[in-house]
């Protein structure tokens, strides 16, 4: 890593231990954390909102490093243990990614081309590694293909979203996977494929 690529994520690190949330990163505040001048800290952010922009890639990188370990549909034996991942990523989602969904709806209510660009850039990605985990369960006979995996991916993303959204407006705790959202997702996810109510 260069030195400015390492000096640019410990001032993102230190943009993350403020804690404000989007709407309260100033960066005469995270300027005066970790010791700089305003002027000194655009040396490494061009402008307020390369920092929120900067802030959402970084957490994007962290989420997709999660997938990668949480979300392993060959060592899913069924649609229970491919729901018991699920829910375990959305645990860890909730622990520590919060942020991460709040900067995405930041995003789209921003007029920062490159922070709506970059949200666009992270939810897409995020979908695509959802629809790759669901073709794979699919492949692998984990799950039915009641659903193609695209549309399994779009039902996720959509409950994911709703709830964390839910839940900052009613500002009662996030807690996913409890929500009737994930409850509903997992249920039919669980269901047979042919169910006794299928004609024949």
């Amino acid at each position: 890593m260069t030195n400015l690529a390492s000096r640019r994520r410990d001032i993102l690190e230190a943009a993350l231990a403020q804690d404000r949330g989007p709407g309260g990163l100033t960066t005469v505040a995270l300027a005066r954390r970790i010791g700089f001048t305003e002027a000194a800290l655009y040396r490494y952010f061009d402008g307020k909102g390369a920092i929120p922009t900067g802030l959402l890639y970084h957490l994007a990188e962290g989420l997709f490093a999660a997938m990668g370990r949480e979300l392993r549909p060959e060592e899913a034996e069924g649609p229970a243990a491919i729901v018991a991942q699920l829910q375990q990523h959305l645990e860890r989602f909730a622990a520590q990614h919060g942020l991460l969904l709040a900067l995405l709806l930041h995003a789209a209510s921003s007029r920062s081309e490159p922070l709506l660009e970059a949200g666009n850039a992270v939810l897409e990605e995020y979908g695509r590694r959802m629809t790759v985990y669901f073709v794979q369960a699919q492949e692998l006979g984990r799950l039915p293909s009641r659903l193609s995996a695209e549309e399994l991916s779009m039902h996720w993303i959509c409950q994911l979203l709703g709830g964390f959204l839910r839940s900052q407006l009613g500002r009662s705790p996030w807690v996913p996977h409890r929500l009737p959202g994930f409850k509903s997702f997992a249920a039919q996810l669980s269901q047979p494929l042919h169910s006794s109510r299928d004609p024949q």
